[in-house]
């Protein structure tokens, strides 16, 4: 089994986005792409590709799991590396959730393709953590990006 990719690699200060713009399911994707491409995480480039995938991902089915988490993610030809954005929504954002609440805490993973193993580990990952109930409070309650930072490394594998 592969290992997830390391953390503080896929998600760094730059993409923390602590106040999620509210809107559609596809504004909010766009809103998370290019806060990814504001801080350089994503070449300008992508922008079209990411953004299509990432819409195309959540067509097949919605990537909000409940407890008021989502996971965005892509797989991407050509792309060099992993990025992984961290955003909330301090109102909650109608992400047709399988619980039906809101989600506050959206964690974006777009991969190389060819990595899709070190991809899945790490959407495991993610999933894991979003297991425990303290998850996303502690991810509403953090002030500031290195304390969203903290959450994740507390919930490391």
């Amino acid at each position: 089994m592969s290992s997830p990719a390391p953390l503080l690699d896929v998600f760094t200060l730059e993409t923390v986005l602590l106040e999620l713009p509210l809107g559609s399911k596809d504004e909010i994707l766009e809103a998370l792409v290019t806060h990814a491409i504001r801080c350089k995480a994503l070449p300008k480039t992508r922008k079209e590709q990411v953004l299509a995938s990432l819409i195309e991902r959540e067509s097949r089915g919605s990537t909000a799991f409940g407890k008021g988490v989502a996971v965005p993610h892509a797989r991407i030809p050509g792309l060099q590396r992993a990025v992984g954005i961290v955003a909330r929504s301090g109102e909650g954002a109608d992400f047709r959730a399988i619980d039906g609440e809101p989600v506050h805490a959206f964690l974006v993973l777009i991969s190389p393709e060819s990595r899709s193993e070190e991809h899945l580990a790490t959407l495991r990952w993610i999933s894991q953590a979003a297991r425990d109930p303290d998850f996303v409070s502690f991810i509403r309650q953090a002030q500031t990006a290195e304390a969203v930072l903290d959450v994740l490394q507390e919930h490391a594998p």
